[in-house]
């Protein structure tokens, strides 16, 4: 029976299209997964099926009658449940009053706390693990305050409960003990819906899977029965990484240098396991990667923000400075790019002061004119570049970030790394930046690392395309399919056996 189904759903946020025409329906007695990369649309599709949001086309029919007010309010009482990714506790209060909040019984005008407690125990016990009423919400651990929630949503009578994100704050053991409690709610008559970017979340818990990129349904379908998924696991892997490649711009007989950047043997526990590559001069290299596998952390240790417990990496020497090279990065994170509060022009310089000062003054009409040039270069349209980064569009922030790479680049910078570049942008940014890659590669002969779960775009970019799973670097032959890359994203190296990869 369908229990929610989407029809065109369109969202933008200024110019950027976060959701684009998505047509989608989720079943009771099953486990749904949404699955992405961060970016793709799938919090904010699965906010409008709850009412969060209002969708600026498209409509929301439960229980197959259209969801009307779109409100949160009218999605409770219809019987849709979002279990939000910070859980939306009042860390004061107990658990009971957590549950109960906004939906307090009452009898003869007063609140008949008897009532109330009974239900919360049913419901409680309805997700097979023991949760004190009467304790206080912040004393409980991450896992419980989920319980907490989700115990929230059944109290209102939800029967299509949506999870954004669940796995973000818990163990695998309780995530594993997550999915047992989405288990028994589909078995009871419920649909459940869950939002991740894990494949392999979804082959092992997953009755059916939606996959979203760039705000668009690539595909939905039901999974197999468990044990027989050895497949879907490498097709899910390359929906979520794209389709065919962009027509690429081309690069034929491109001459490449000796290694600018080379990063050796690194380790980090957890997330990475002796990783080695190099890129040279000029050249173009694509990581690709879908999200838990180590490349936030690989990234983190290339710009010398953290240090590997193992391995090293080396850049050329810059040739402006004759010093130990360093290289420019644009980070995934925007809260790492760019600083929200400080202004365009303080982001458009981050970090340059020193070189924008004489004798320890700043020059300040010195920095005015170095950040206007840089804007302009990047076709800044703030009003005011004293306006606060966060006043900017999505698509103007991350230009600015890659405004200020490309300046260092300039500098002498003699690699360029950039994590998910064109996430979330309009598409005349992400042109954009593509352009700036090639020329920055072919011009300015800098080593280019794109980091990105995007193969569509590593394969109309990159030279060379390699694939971070699980911690490990193997490198892609140019033969490969897109199949055979997804493969090769979610199972471990040395096990993709022939299927078109080198080394």
């Amino acid at each position: 029976m369908q229990a929610l189904q989407l029809v065109g759903i369109r969202k933008s946020y200024g110019d950027v299209r976060v959701v684009r025409g998505v047509s989608v329906s989720f079943e009771t007695g099953q486990v749904h997964a949404v699955l992405g990369e961060n970016g793709a649309g799938k919090t904010t599709l699965l906010r409008v099926a709850a009412g969060v949001i209002a969708p600026d086309l498209g409509e929301v029919h439960v229980e197959g009658r259209k969801l009307y007010p779109h409100t949160a309010a009218e999605a409770v009482r219809r019987g849709v449940g979002m279990v939000q990714e910070d859980f939306g506790l009042v860390l004061a209060l107990t658990v009971l009053e957590n549950i109960v909040l906004g939906a307090e019984p009452s009898r003869w005008g007063r609140l008949d706390l008897a009532s109330a407690r009974q239900r919360a125990a049913n419901v409680v016990g309805e997700l097979g693990a023991p949760l004190p009423l009467d304790a206080e919400a912040w004393a409980l651990g991450p896992c419980d305050r989920q319980r907490v929630a989700i115990a929230r949503v059944l109290y209102r009578n939800a029967r299509v409960l949506v999870f954004d994100e669940p796995a973000s704050v818990l163990t695998r053991r309780e995530l594993d003990g997550l999915y047992a409690i989405m288990r028994r709610l589909a078995a009871s008559g419920r649909a459940v819906i869950v939002v991740t970017h894990d494949v392999d979340e979804v082959i092992a818990h997953a009755d059916a899977a939606s996959i979203l990129r760039r705000g668009e349904l690539v595909s939905s379908r039901a999974l197999p029965p468990r044990g027989k998924r050895r497949n879907d696991a490498a097709e899910l892997a390359s929906d979520v990484a794209g389709g065919e490649p962009f027509a690429p711009i081309a690069r034929a007989g491109a001459m490449f240098g000796g290694p600018a950047l080379v990063v050796k043997e690194v380790r980090v526990a957890g997330a990475l396991d002796h990783v080695a590559f190099e890129v040279r001069s000029g050249e173009i290299v694509g990581l690709a990667c879908v999200e838990g596998n180590g490349q936030r952390e690989l990234v983190r240790v290339i710009a010398g923000l953290d240090r590997p417990d193992g391995g090293m990496v080396w850049v050329k020497t810059d040739d402006a400075t004759g010093q130990r090279g360093a290289p420019a990065v644009v980070h995934e994170d925007e809260a790492e790019a760019i600083v929200l509060d400080a202004s365009a022009r303080d982001n458009l310089v981050l970090g340059e002061h020193r070189s924008l000062s004489l004798a320890g003054i700043l020059r300040v009409r010195r920095l005015d004119e170095e950040a206007r040039r840089r804007a302009d270069r990047a076709m800044i349209r703030a009003p005011s570049l004293d306006a606060p980064a966060r006043s900017l569009s999505p698509s103007e922030r991350r230009r600015v970030a890659v405004a200020r790479a490309l300046a260092r680049v300039e500098a002498g910078a003699p690699a360029l790394v950039l994590a998910y570049p064109t996430r979330g942008v309009d598409l005349a940014t992400a042109r954009w930046i593509h352009e700036q890659i090639l020329d920055v590669a072919l011009r300015r002969r800098c080593a280019v690392l794109v980091v990105s779960a995007d193969l569509s775009e590593l394969r109309g970019l990159a030279d060379r395309v390699l694939v971070l799973s699980r911690g490990r670097v193997g490198e892609v032959s140019s033969s490969a399919t897109h199949t055979d890359i997804g493969f090769q994203m979610v199972a471990p190296v040395g096990l993709a056996g022939s299927g078109g990869f080198a080394g």
